[in-house]
């Protein structure tokens, strides 16, 4: 048991000192429980994979704090929790941005043809992303999707915060160009603004 605590503690040393190799066996380690604890609050898979990803980008964001830390477990449950408990906030946020939304459009415009037009905006917004190259999608969806700070996505992917802006900046050129071509041009300045 000793043997154990001291062999995670020794990884967690190394991984405060940015041993990435360290942290992909941490990751290896905790990844499948983190995902069960996740699905079985949040009822959906994606949103799972999201608290995965949000605990292991928040621990290496604070990767320096792990070798003062003596109960890994307890403290990465606290970390699940949170992380759970945001995305139960969020999407009651969402929800209820979501009827806000549904009702101003419903007071402005009562045509059904509004609705469908932000529906399939939404729609090609999310097929455009897919089709961006792989960097440029991880920053977009760092700071668009999750709300990261660009100096923040630049240390997660270990690029210099100018490669961020340049990434974000093609990224968006290119989205609005996908929509623009799909015949999307004044619905996109609300969509943007709600997936940011």
């Amino acid at each position: 048991m000793h043997k154990v605590m001291a062999e995670e503690k020794l990884m967690l040393a190394k991984i405060a000192g940015g041993d990435k190799y360290a942290f992909e066996l941490l990751f290896n380690n905790y990844k499948a429980k983190i995902y069960g604890y996740a699905l079985k609050v949040l009822q959906s898979q994606s949103s799972a994979e999201e608290i995965v990803q949000e605990t292991f980008v928040k621990l290496w964001i604070k990767r320096t704090n792990l070798k003062e830390v003596d109960n890994f477990g307890g403290y990465l449950r606290t970390i699940v929790k949170n992380e759970t408990l945001n995305a139960i906030k969020k999407a009651a946020v969402q929800h209820r941005n979501y009827n806000l939304i549904q009702k101003d459009n419903t007071e402005i415009d009562t045509s059904t043809e509004s609705l469908i037009a932000y529906h399939e905006t939404r729609r090609l917004l999310e097929i455009a992303v897919e089709k961006l190259p792989s960097q440029q999608k991880k920053v977009y969806n760092l700071c668009h999707v999750d709300g990261f700070k660009q100096k923040d996505v630049a240390e997660i992917l270990n690029i210099s915060p100018l490669t961020v802006k340049v990434h974000l900046r093609e990224a968006i050129k290119s989205l609005k160009t996908h929509l623009a071509s799909n015949g999307i041009i004044k619905e996109l300045a609300l969509l943007l603004f709600i997936l940011k």
